[in-house]
């Protein structure tokens, strides 16, 4: 019976290769000190949590206020050089090295001259990965405006707060603002920029053309962290206000639920007749936890099978699983692995427990193979249509087999060889989608029909 799975009898093939094949190919690592690492962005590409420093005027040469901060989800230490596309005869860059993994803020230094008042889109390079965030360039007549925000020292006089601020779920470009009054006493171009405030930032830039009462939008961007009240405080022309922005707890956050007969429907591979059916009955005790039990079924009148014991702890998501059978080896291996985190930014990593058991390839002598599987956290809570169906608050994860080398005392990504699995969670509501990519290119879908969620 065909059943969700991650390596279809891939341990085999693999064996063969890193067994009879280990003098042709070399795992060494080598001398490469470059950082590896992912650009933080949302679903449109957009850099998230970026910062934008200095007011851009056509025909003026950037200098050292004028930069952009982005952030990058460090994977290994190294060297690592970040920078943008030229447009309107300006860029950014910076370049560095990188000495610890995690979240890291970058600064890329604007370098050349704008050449036109308008609004310029850069996308951003670094590793495999882009994002994009834009520049407006103003016509510099004036020079730098003086202005008083309303209400300063003290909170900002009618200010409005536009758009909803979620724990955990990325602010989407431009529908979230806030709209400040000011007096202004002399025209001129502005920029503004607040500090990272429970990770939410407010920026804008422009010009004002005419003296007295105006109003300016800043847009927020970043992901709140926790719920309740935050004081942004804004800073411009000398003087200083603040507001209130409120953001909202999330209820429930479970992206692979386990009630009692909650089900979810498959269709493999883009073809109706073959699909699956997935469902959660009850729960047992194993090795001192509580799992919940799920079963499958391709065809109901032929009865359902087991499809695996489930748990979730906190943030992390856990299979009970003999790894043995479902790898290939000679004699199982019954183990617990993390299959999910859902407290990672994008591009935080993890890996499940190490297993280690016997392997018998054609014609060969029995070894013993360690492996793991290692998982990347490609985007986090963004919106996936599935067969037409907009599934959002979406955790997309990379999932790959790693295999022990002894030889470098390390383990080594056989992706290539055996392919990998990019696996789709939808808060409350489960698995919406199932990617296998088979190393070179070729993708075979898992696609959700319907679920009911109990």
């Amino acid at each position: 019976m065909k059943t969700i799975s991650r390596f279809l009898s891939l341990l085999t093939i693999l064996s063969v290769i890193f067994i009879s094949c280990q003098k042709e190919v070399s795992f060494e690592a080598g001398n490469n000190t470059s950082s590896d690492g992912i650009l933080q962005a949302d679903i449109t590409g957009t850099c998230t949590g970026f910062t934008l420093g200095g007011t851009y005027k056509k025909d003026t040469t950037l200098n050292s206020s004028h930069f952009v901060d982005v952030t990058v989800i460090v994977n290994a230490e190294g060297s690592y050089t970040i920078s943008s596309d030229t447009i309107n005869g300006y860029y950014f860059r910076g370049s560095g090295n990188f000495t610890a993994t995690g979240p890291q803020v970058v600064r890329l230094n604007g370098n050349g001259k704008p050449l036109a008042a308008e609004t310029n889109s850069f996308s951003v390079s670094y590793d495999t990965t882009q994002c994009e965030f834009s520049v407006t360039v103003v016509a510099g007549t004036g020079g730098t405006a003086t202005f008083t925000l309303n209400g300063a020292p003290n909170a900002c006089s009618g200010f409005t707060v536009n758009g909803t601020y979620t724990v955990g779920t990325a602010i989407s470009p431009g529908t979230n603002t806030v709209v400040l009054n000011v007096n202004v006493t002399a025209i001129g171009t502005y920029s503004i920029s607040t500090t990272a405030v429970n990770g939410i930032v407010f920026s804008t830039t422009g010009t004002f053309n005419a003296t007295g009462p105006q109003t300016i939008t800043l847009t927020a961007s970043g992901t709140p962290v926790a719920a309740g009240n935050s004081t942004i405080s804004v800073t411009a022309s000398g003087n200083t206000c603040s507001f209130i922005i409120t953001t909202d707890a999330v209820a429930v956050i479970d992206y692979f639920p386990r009630t009692a007969n909650s089900n979810w429907s498959y269709e493999f591979d883009g073809d109706p007749n073959d699909s699956l059916l997935r469902k959660a009955i009850s729960t047992m005790m194993i090795a001192g936890n509580t799992y919940t039990i799920f079963m499958s079924t391709n065809d109901a009148s032929l009865g359902f099978d087991s499809s695996g014991y489930f748990r979730k702890s906190g943030s992390d998501y856990f299979e009970w699983i003999d790894m043995g059978s479902y790898l290939g080896y000679d004699s199982s291996i019954w183990m617990e692995y993390n299959f999910l985190k859902d407290n990672l930014p994008q591009g935080g990593t993890w890996n499940s427990a190490q297993f280690t058991g016997p392997l018998t390839p054609p014609g060969q002598a029995t070894v013993q193979i360690t492996a793991r599987l290692g998982y990347r956290l490609l985007q986090k809570d963004v919106s996936i249509t599935v067969k037409g169906v907009a599934y959002p608050n979406t955790i997309v994860v990379e999932e790959k087999l790693w295999i022990y080398n002894p030889s470098t005392g390390s383990f080594q990504d056989v992706s290539a060889t055996t392919g990998f699995y990019i696996n789709y969670y939808s808060r409350n509501i489960g698995l919406i989608k199932q990617d296998y990519n088979d190393g070179a290119g070729l993708i075979f879908p898992l696609d959700m029909r319907r679920y009911a969620v109990y």
